[in-house]
């Protein structure tokens, strides 16, 4: 019953949020576990975004998974209180790596192009509207990472 009143308004999605994990190894397991020792009080066992995608290890290079949160439309916990209005309207995409150190793989570039441009058409969202965590004020991380391609990223989400 908590899912069914939790999960309301699926086309409350106004946002995207892209993240890297900041570690080498992550799937839903392991990214369900870090939340529940992170964010012991919040109800729900899940990851703190709607989708991953895998770097190749634990999670196949650019295998784009979910679990609860896209499953029932929950909002996400992968920004600080500094912007709750964003873990409700926005959408957590999380790439697994740390990409302070290296660079994505390809595949996950392409899966997360593919994921975005897939969402942006299907939730009507505006590109201005794709963001990255470290870029939001009120953030204070280094995510997305120094690595990632954010010019080239924005560029080719324009170009659909």
């Amino acid at each position: 019953m908590i899912f069914l009143a939790l999960s309301y308004c699926s086309n409350r999605w106004n946002y995207i949020v892209i993240h890297h994990s900041a570690g080498s190894y992550g799937n839903i397991e392991h990214l369900q576990d870090i939340h529940d020792q992170r964010q012991s009080k919040e109800p729900i066992h899940a990851i703190s975004y709607h989708y991953i995608i895998g770097n190749g290890n634990g999670l196949e290079d650019g295998k784009i998974d979910s679990d609860l949160r896209k499953k029932y439309n929950l909002w996400g916990v992968h920004l600080t209180k500094n912007n709750w209005n964003l873990n409700f309207r926005g959408l957590g995409i999380c790439l697994i790596g740390n990409l302070d150190h290296k660079e994505m793989t390809q595949k996950q570039y392409e899966s997360l192009l593919r994921l975005t441009k897939q969402l942006m058409k299907k939730y009507d969202i505006d590109l201005k509207n794709v963001a990255f965590h470290g870029k939001l004020d009120g953030e204070a991380t280094k995510c997305s990472g120094k690595y990632f391609p954010y010019n080239r990223f924005k560029e080719e989400l324009n170009n659909q």
